[in-house]
């Protein structure tokens, strides 16, 4: 976790001011059936925006998936197999995106897209299935609650966090 630009416009005040926010980062996870993760992100560093990147690796695969406008394209995802080790761009299903989306639209607007079709669809379907329940979003938030208190440790943390 790190801050590379300590000082910066606040757009409230339109001054310079000292922010002390974790401008990229990275980290290592092993799920209990030993699978391996990383996860990096980087809204600063070079490279474009948002520079979010996921790696899982198993025993009978691995994947990459990538959030980040490159040549026109906003997110990817590649696979890997035993017997096909070379990573492989896998096509992300249409109904991954909202209604007329694309990875081939802005990576801002397709993520908010996203989130508005996602939330109306929840709504008019009535159902329990969801893109995301609120135990997901606590789920999520101690995942990095462990990361930034491995990374203040300097040691590896087990999940769920102590109470």
């Amino acid at each position: 976790m790190r801050n590379f630009v300590p000082e910066r416009m606040v757009r409230a005040t339109n001054r310079m001011m000292r922010m002390n926010i974790d401008d990229g980062d990275i980290f290592l996870g092993e799920f209990a059936n030993g699978a391996l993760c990383s996860v990096q992100t980087s809204f600063v560093t070079i490279g474009n925006y948002p520079g979010i990147e996921a790696r899982l690796y198993g025993s009978t695969g691995a994947l990459i998936c990538r959030l980040v406008e490159e040549e026109g394209i906003a997110e990817t995802l590649r696979a890997a197999t035993p017997d096909r080790v070379e990573f492989r761009e896998l096509e992300i299903p249409a109904r991954c995106y909202p209604p007329d989306g694309a990875r081939t639209e802005s990576w801002r607007t397709l993520f908010y897209a996203n989130l508005v079709s996602s939330f109306i669809t929840e709504i008019v379907d009535g159902g329990a299935s969801n893109e995301g329940s609120f135990g997901d979003g606590a789920w999520v938030q101690e995942v990095i609650n462990a990361v930034e208190l491995s990374f203040r440790e300097r040691r590896w943390v087990s999940l769920p966090l102590a109470r």
